[in-house]
């Protein structure tokens, strides 16, 4: 099988990302022949190539053109055109506007990092809050609540997802939606995407050869971004009621909010960790706190704690009881509640036995349930159902 990807990258390395290599990479593993079509947002500087980003999210005429032709020739290293087209990101330098372009006879896979086929912004989150007013077709309201704090930038969200909606290019284009839990596949299906076509396949994550952690961890970890949406206010009012438990916070912050925020004496910012470092943290962390006030996708940190046989705790909404099951490899907290996020982490903090237990629980899903051959088997089901759709056989 040939499979060609298509990614708009980030202006910085993410778990989405993470996700997008590992999967190339899977692929390669099981001798598929794959291409990949990158742009980064890197690319944009200055103020007229913001403007030109503006336009690209609804029409990139070289993007266009580009897929066009890998669609019908191929790529350099591969021998023959896609057996199936995978999406990731398109905006804002490649644009829905190349979905048409691809031939009807190739299927249409996307993977769905987030929530931006319904909510402009992607997030479902705006100051500061959850926020689901756009879904349905009501993209006018994010330049309401000016939800990107930049009436142009609103404006341009808002436009380029009714854009892309009322031309149809994923309802017509894309035969199949790999949502990363339930929870997120009921959210397009209530905004009216086919349930059929709406599959659930979660990240993956490789697990190692063995276990190794005792639950004898010296400081209580978080990692991520340190901003209000992940939550960071949350994790410092839950650490400062906590004066004698270490804590441990690997991320960068975002300028500015940073500054208005108390960091108590029991708890240490590393900034961003090298791939090496984060992962000693993992080593050497009681449990990671995960305390997302947004619905998010399918957060990889998680998966890296079970990698480290380390317990999660984590708000309880969203998709998130998906992954950390109550008293079985975590516990769950009342979202938004910081005494009861102490709570939670005083208890897995004073019982280590407990802590063994989960993070051996969590080890075994992982492996059970996350593995890459696991995520290949379900990626390779898709291929064939996509393939039915537009009546072609994808080799397995």
């Amino acid at each position: 099988m040939n499979i060609l990807f298509i990614h708009n990258k980030y202006g910085r390395y993410s778990g989405e990302e993470a996700v997008v290599e590992g999967q190339v990479k899977l692929m390669q593993d099981h001798d598929h022949e794959t291409a990949v079509y990158y742009r980064s947002s890197e690319e944009i500087t200055g103020i007229w190539r913001e403007a030109g980003a503006f336009v690209s999210g609804f029409y990139n005429a070289k993007a266009v053109r580009d897929i066009s032709r890998l669609t019908r020739a191929g790529q350099p290293g591969t021998s023959r055109v896609p057996s199936v087209v995978h999406i990731h990101n398109l905006y804002p330098l490649i644009s829905p506007a190349v979905l048409p372009v691809i031939p009807p006879e190739i299927p249409v896979v996307m993977t769905v990092h987030n929530y931006r086929l319904i909510c402009p912004n992607g997030l479902f989150f705006t100051h500061g809050e959850i926020c689901e007013k756009c879904a349905g077709g009501h993209e006018g309201r994010c330049v309401e609540r000016n939800c990107e704090r930049s009436f142009f930038k609103s404006l341009g969200y808002a436009l380029r997802n009714q854009w892309a909606r009322k031309k149809r290019y994923y309802y017509d284009r894309v035969d199949m939606f790999l949502c990363l839990t339930e929870f997120q596949r009921n959210k397009l299906v209530e905004a009216g995407f086919s349930a059929e076509r709406c599959k659930v396949i979660p990240n993956f994550c490789e697990a190692g050869t063995e276990l190794i952690h005792t639950g004898d961890g010296r400081h209580v970890l978080f990692a991520g971004r340190l901003n209000q949406q992940k939550g960071f206010d949350l994790l410092i009012e839950a650490a400062e009621r906590l004066p004698g438990i270490p804590f441990r916070v690997a991320g960068n912050a975002d300028a500015g909010w940073i500054k208005k925020i108390h960091i108590p004496d029991n708890t240490v910012l590393t900034g961003n960790l090298a791939p090496d470092q984060l992962e000693a943290a993992f080593r050497e962390a009681r449990f990671l706190v995960f305390t997302s006030r947004s619905y998010e996708g399918f957060p990889m940190v998680i998966l890296e704690a079970m990698r480290a046989g380390i317990p999660v705790i984590a708000p309880n909404m969203a998709g998130f009881p998906e992954m950390v099951e109550d008293g079985v490899n975590g516990l769950l907290f009342v979202p938004g509640d910081a005494a009861d996020l102490a709570a939670k982490i005083r208890v897995l903090w004073e019982d280590r036995a407990l802590c063994r237990r989960m993070g051996e629980n969590g080890y075994q899903q992982l492996k059970s349930h996350y593995s890459p051959e696991a995520y290949y088997r379900q990626l390779m089901e898709v291929y064939r159902e996509a393939g039915e759709m537009r009546n072609v056989k994808c080799e397995m």
